[in-house]
Formats: C-alpha cells, structure tokens, sequence
C-alpha cells in the first residue's frame, strides 16, 4: 500500500488501494478481526467484547452506577441498558439500591460474573497473541502508544467518551505507566 497520497496520480488517489491506506479504514478494519478474534477465542462463552468491558469495568470499580459505567468503557447509554439487562437476567451482575441514594443503582458483578471474566480472559491473551505473530514487540509497542496518543488528543470529540476518573494510580486510555 502506497502512503504517498501526494504524490499520486488521480486515478491513483481514487482506486482501493489509496481506500484502503486510510488510518481510519485500517483502524476500523483491525477492529472487525480483533471483535472476530475474540467472538471465535470466547465462542463457547456466549459473551462479546461490549460485555466483556462490562464485566472487567465492574471488576476494577465495584458499586458503580450506570452513567459511571458508560463513561469508563465509553459506550452510550441505551447500549448500556441493553447489556447491563442481558448479563443480569444470565446472573452475571447484580443491581442494588445505593443506601444513600436509593433511586441510584449499584451494579457489581456476581460470583458467576467473576467466574465468566476468569473464563473470558484467555480470549483476550489469544488476541495479542495473533497481534504479535505479526508485530515485533516494539512495533507492538509503538501501535499501541500511537494509537493511545490519538484516542487521547480526540477522546472528547465523541458522543461517548472515556472518563477514567482521578482515582490514584489512574491513566489516560491507551497509555502505558512510565518508568521513572
């Protein structure tokens, strides 16, 4: 694939090729195969990658309420309900009133919850491990700071962006702790 947009003709600029050089046809294109990577890895599982950031958000931040949840996995709130309802009636998470606000709900995951993500985690190891049959650790390095960069500069440009919180030990998405 020719990166040099530039430079070329326009019959050049307008074939497939110069489609399919696009970082934002790449990007969305790697995303279809890591969702198919992981729907074949956690095939026997029954659950999808939306499901699985549920699952791990409520892991690392028990008793969170909805519009918490969907500002740390960045996903809107109708998705949300849907999910959050699935995974409750398969008995994966449990909602129970905040003692101070009872019209808020807590969600946290339920034995059975914890167990799945247990099961779940291996489908994410096969992923980068398909990732690094094809990248050198450096280059996979350097995918993930790049691609941490952008999604950091453009996190607020969506309708749904991350808001990871202040919480002590916290980092930006996509960016990996610094050794001092």
């Amino acid at each position: 694939m020719s990166h040099k947009q530039d430079d070329a003709s326009p019959d050049e600029r307008h074939s497939l090729e110069a489609l399919y050089a696009r970082p934002g046809f790449i990007i969305r294109r790697a995303h279809q195969i890591v969702a198919a990577l992981f729907d074949e890895a956690a095939a026997e599982l029954g659950i999808t990658t939306t499901q699985y950031s549920v699952l791990y958000a409520l892991r690392v931040r028990p008793a969170i309420d909805q519009i918490s949840l969907c500002e740390l996995i960045g996903i809107d709130r109708s998705t949300a309900t849907l999910v959050l309802r699935l995974l409750e009636t398969n008995g994966l998470i449990e909602r129970k009133a905040d003692p101070e606000d009872g019209r808020r709900k807590q969600l946290t995951l339920s034995p059975a919850g914890f167990r799945m993500l247990q099961r779940a985690e291996p489908a994410t190891t096969i992923i980068s491990g398909h990732m690094r049959t094809v990248l050198s650790d450096g280059e996979y390095g350097l995918l993930i700071d790049l691609l941490g960069k952008f999604v950091a500069a453009y996190n607020r440009r969506v309708r749904n962006p991350l808001i990871p919180g202040s919480a002590e030990g916290e980092q930006r998405p996509g960016t990996k702790k610094r050794r001092k």
